[in-house]
């Protein structure tokens, strides 16, 4: 439970970083860029098969994976702006709320049953999302961000879901997959900006390389959970921890506006989660 806990911390923790950068003016691709790298440098030092590049490229699921880390890259960027254009709640609820799509998507093509409880789940899920985004006089900013997040988010879950069942059946491609996510993202990034012609300021770099230590420890606790715990105990417990406390820390620390309809929407978001674990 204690690493369920921490998993729950360290996520926090990246909509937290994002909303900083925006306040101490960090320049968000850049720091995310080097996210990646840390990330990625840590994910080999404590992966426990160490990494082979040659193992990597011959692997079946590279290519796939290659397309995963520019997704990655650009899913990250959306959180951030999310979380700095509408706040940490909505930025954090936009972004847990989109397991709901590898559940309609594992009912259509995965041949999973429908169940009423699933459907329950599914309509409260999306009436959530959008009283939780619903703009009223005191809240202005791009709703378009949560969309694409939702939609975006959910989408890499459904591809990440569909590489681990099909492809990663090792603990070595495991490590692998994880590590050569990150490196390809950080790959892009670096292209990203110098293409932009955008020259590199350490302290950008500084909170990048600080950013890739909750974004892998975030990641790593969670799998040690799932070694410890059921997944249908874990992903409930994960996502309603990451939604109450992000809203909590919103509304407390930042003084963001929640309106009682996008409150309701917060506790819906929590109901439809708990009903689509246990369906």
């Amino acid at each position: 439970m204690i690493e369920l806990g921490l998993s729950i911390l360290f996520t926090i923790c990246l909509f937290l970083f994002f909303k900083e950068f925006d306040r101490r003016k960090v320049d968000t691709l850049e720091a995310i860029t080097f996210n990646y790298l840390s990330a990625g440098v840590l994910s080999i030092a404590f992966g426990s098969t160490g990494y082979s590049f040659e193992n990597t490229i011959y692997a079946d699921w590279f290519i796939p994976t290659v397309f995963l880390g520019v997704f990655f890259i650009v899913m990250f960027n959306i959180m951030a702006l999310t979380t700095q254009k509408l706040g940490v709640t909505i930025g954090s609820l936009a972004s847990k709320m989109s397991l709901i799509i590898p559940v309609i998507a594992a009912l259509l093509f995965q041949g999973d049953s429908w169940t009423i409880l699933k459907s329950i789940g599914i309509v409260i899920a999306l009436l959530s999302v959008y009283l939780t985004v619903k703009k009223d006089e005191k809240k202005n900013g791009p709703i378009y961000l949560a969309i694409l997040l939702f939609i975006g988010a959910g989408l890499l879950d459904t591809v990440l879901s569909h590489i681990q069942f099909k492809y990663l059946d090792t603990q070595a491609a495991k490590d692998y997959f994880t590590s050569t996510v990150f490196l390809v993202a950080f790959c892009v990034g670096f292209i990203m900006l110098i293409v932009k012609k955008q020259g590199f300021k350490m302290r950008n770099v500084i909170y990048g390389l600080s950013l890739g230590i909750p974004n892998y420890l975030s990641i790593l606790f969670v799998l040690k959970s799932l070694n410890k715990m059921d997944s249908s105990l874990v992903f409930p417990i994960l996502n309603i921890g990451v939604v109450v406390l992000s809203a909590l820390i919103g509304f407390g620390y930042y003084k963001e506006h929640l309106s009682k309809l996008n409150w309701l929407g917060v506790i819906l978001a929590i109901t439809s989660i708990y009903i689509l674990i246990y369906s």
